[in-house]
Order: structure tokens, then C-alpha cells, then sequence
């Protein structure tokens, strides 16, 4: 249930110096495979999440090296999401359930549509966060 168990990569998530400069020099290239397995997605959602073209997805996840940092960067913010939405709902199924269904506090829209930006992300954490606490969502 944490953002690591999403991408299969280790992530110094607890000392924040250290995960930005893990995040600066890239995430191995087969995080992106890992994430799409681990959130039961197609390809051209995770390029849709990622803001990058399907040729671009399928050149770096077929890479050897490291992700860019600015996609490293959006993919760990992605990941990060689904990984507290399966820590709210108890389960991997459930958690990307809710995140595909349109919901009431999101002009019943799939939160997994505002993934895709740093604004989104946000209150789709934020509606997490009050569902986690038993607010009305």
C-alpha cells in the first residue's frame, strides 16, 4: 500500500532530500510498466495521465535507462494517488473502483480524469482525505 508497491522501484519516501534527488536523476524505466500493471491500465490512459504521446510511452518504458525527471516526477505524483486511495479503501481493487467511477464531489466525474494535474491531484487527495476521516464526501 505504498506508492513504491506501485511503481516496483525503491523510493526514499521518508527523507524528502533524498527522494527528490532519486526523482531528479529518474525512475527506472520499468516503473512504468510496474505502475500500469499495478493500476490496470492501457496504454493510452498512462500517456493520457503522464502528458506524453504513445510513441514517447512506448520508447522509454522499452528504454534501458532512466526515466526523464519531469516524468518521473508525474508518474511518482500518479502513483501516489492510487497508492493512498488503496490505503483509504483497504484494497487495490477497491481503491481503483472509486478512482474509475464518477463521483458526487467531483461534478460525478472518475477522479482517475484529474490525475493528470498538480490542481487535480489535489483535490482528488483531498476528497481521500475526507473519506478517510468519515466526512461526507
Amino acid at each position: 500500500m505504498t506508492t513504491q508497491d506501485f511503481l516496483g522501484a525503491k523510493i526514499p519516501e521518508r527523507d524528502p532530500m533524498r527522494m527528490i534527488k532519486a526523482l531528479q536523476v529518474g525512475l527506472p524505466s520499468t516503473a512504468l510498466n510496474r505502475f500500469k500493471k499495478a493500476a490496470e491500465l492501457a496504454d493510452q490512459d498512462v500517456a493520457k495521465l503522464l502528458h506524453i504521446g504513445g510513441r514517447t510511452l512506448t520508447r522509454v518504458r522499452a528504454s534501458k535507462h532512466r526515466l526523464p525527471a519531469d516524468l518521473s516526477d508525474r508518474l511518482y505524483a500518479v502513483a501516489s494517488v492510487y497508492a493512498q486511495a488503496e490505503q483509504v479503501f483497504g484494497d487495490r481493487k477497491a481503491a481503483i473502483g472509486w478512482l474509475n467511477e464518477p463521483q458526487f464531489a467531483l461534478a460525478h466525474r472518475p477522479p482517475r480524469e484529474f490525475l493528470s494535474t498538480e490542481l487535480g491531484r489535489r483535490q482528488v487527495t483531498e476528497l481521500l482525505n475526507r473519506i478517510e476521516h468519515g466526512f461526507l464526501a
